[in-house]
């Protein structure tokens, strides 16, 4: 017999590992056009939280899983400072490389398409900010998950826990606040068989995700099919924008031992081609990756002095036999040296028009040590370093708006310790409005007390009928 408390499930179930694998394997891998900005400041506010994004736009992890690239200004995972040399002639810029922005709402129509290629009937059905489909009325079958605004951040899990309706599991007859469980069984779409518990071939594997791939327009995508999770293989897939190659903007695709795809997630919004950003050559750029890279950081430890010991009174007479502490720095862990072998402009994950989007970046091909597999690098190619408003990135949500002609006023809670601006994204159907919250004395305590305020920005075009909604919350405001 078993106890457990109420709303808690049964440890007795079991599954077959490849169904558990297909499982952890979802679990581990679960964030058009050029738009007009305008902005405006104001010389007092306060600060807030950002609150809860939902669960489809939940930001990801943006590297490889299979560990053969190295994020934007990420520390080495070794923990010493690397050099990086290039022994071949590095490639020169042109004078300038287009960015991506993804802006915009996920069209049901494309939620659709993608759900076919996962094998699931019906429509698409919008809960809130989130469209969903599959998923039978207890919560059991496959789901699919995309966030409504741009990037359109999915998730899809095959396996999932099934119930009653009364909030009792499926697959046994356990009932919630009983002791006891009655024998287990496999969940209904488990993949007929249980297979062999051993993960497909990398080719098995990329054709499976090939159909998949086709619904996100990313056919051509780089993929890399070497990492595996207990009988589930995963797909990496770096898709090619504008004929750029790209790092960080992966989509994944987890395949079961049967040879069927049981998770994945991505992003579904393609980017749009933004303006043309100046760049520096690829020399430039490894100076730069190794100005942040190179292990100079941190002070030396001191040696042979205590540097926590508690206060002591002086011994009678003000004299002491205490040799006094003459510390010589402890030497610190030199940085290795890796071998660039190549350089490509590509696009990395950045801030492109105040909203998510691709930067121009050169991506490094580093040597693998002690015949490991080679890893890819990335630095930013902007020639202008980018200057983030906020030096901390807070944003505050409004709460309401009202609107006169072109004049959009957006309300919110602030204080007096703070200068706050508003920005306005104006797209087809909707406007977006950021504000940002910048302290006045960053690290002063500041008084606790919220007082309303508001601020106004111009847009190019009358509101008209677009929904305004909040860069923060991602949610529509209503109107005042």
């Amino acid at each position: 017999m078993t106890s457990e408390e109420p709303g808690t499930t049964s440890g007795t179930r079991r599954r077959p590992a490849w169904v558990v694998g297909s499982i952890a394997a979802a679990v581990l891998l679960v964030g058009g056009g050029t738009a007009y900005w305008a902005s405006a400041a104001q010389g007092d506010g306060g600060s807030a939280r950002r609150t809860g994004d939902s669960a489809a736009s939940a930001p990801r992890d943006a590297g490889d899983p299979s560990g053969p690239g190295i994020a934007p200004g990420e520390p080495d995972p070794s923990g010493a400072g690397v050099v990086y040399r290039a022994d071949v002639k590095l490639p020169e810029a042109p004078a300038t490389a287009p960015a991506y922005s993804v802006s915009g709402e996920v069209a049901q129509a494309e939620v659709a398409r993608l759900a076919a290629a996962l094998g699931i009937s019906g429509a698409p059905r919008l809960e809130g900010d989130v469209w969903l489909a599959g998923e039978a009325a207890d919560g059991s079958g496959p789901r699919l998950t995309v966030a409504r605004t741009a990037p359109g951040t999915w998730n899809f899990n095959r396996f999932q826990a099934g119930g009653d309706g009364a909030g009792n599991g499926a697959g046994d007859d356990c009932v919630r606040g009983k002791d006891t469980c009655g024998p287990a069984t496999l969940p209904r779409d488990a993949g007929g068989t249980g297979g062999s518990g051993k993960p497909v071939s990398e080719e098995a594997a990329k054709a499976a995700a090939g159909p998949v791939l086709a619904a996100l327009g990313q056919g051509g995508a780089k993929l890399d099919a070497r990492l595996t999770q207990g009988a589930v293989r995963v797909v990496s897939a770096d898709p090619v924008v504008g004929g750029l190659p790209t790092q960080g903007w992966s989509t994944k695709v987890s395949v079961g031992a049967d040879g069927s795809v049981v998770g994945g997630n991505g992003e579904l919004k393609a980017p749009v081609r933004a303006a043309d950003q100046p760049v520096v050559g690829a020399v430039e750029a490894l100076a730069r990756l190794n100005a942040r890279s190179g292990g100079g950081g941190g002070n030396p430890e001191p040696s042979g002095c205590a540097s926590a010991a508690p206060l002591a009174a002086d011994p009678a007479g003000g004299a002491t036999d205490t040799v006094p502490c003459n510390p010589e720095p402890r030497p610190m862990k030199p940085p290795r040296t890796e071998t660039v072998k190549g350089a490509v402009l590509g696009l990395v994950p950045g801030t492109v028009e105040g909203s998510r989007g691709l930067v121009p970046a050169w991506l490094f091909e580093v040597a693998g040590r002690d015949g490991a597999p080679g890893h890819t690098v990335a630095e930013p190619a902007s020639a202008q370093q980018s200057t983030p408003g906020p030096k901390d990135g807070r944003t505050v949500p409004g709460f309401s708006y009202k609107e006169d002609d072109r004049k959009l006023t957006v309300n919110f809670w602030g204080s007096v310790c703070s200068t706050y601006a508003v920005e306005a994204r104006e797209q087809a159907e909707s406007v977006l409005v950021k504000i940002t919250d910048t302290p006045n004395k960053p690290g002063q305590a500041c008084i606790m007390l919220a007082e309303e305020r508001s601020l106004s920005v111009t847009l190019k075009e009358p509101l008209g009928d677009r929904k305004v909604l909040d860069a923060t919350t991602g949610k529509p405001l209503p109107r005042q």
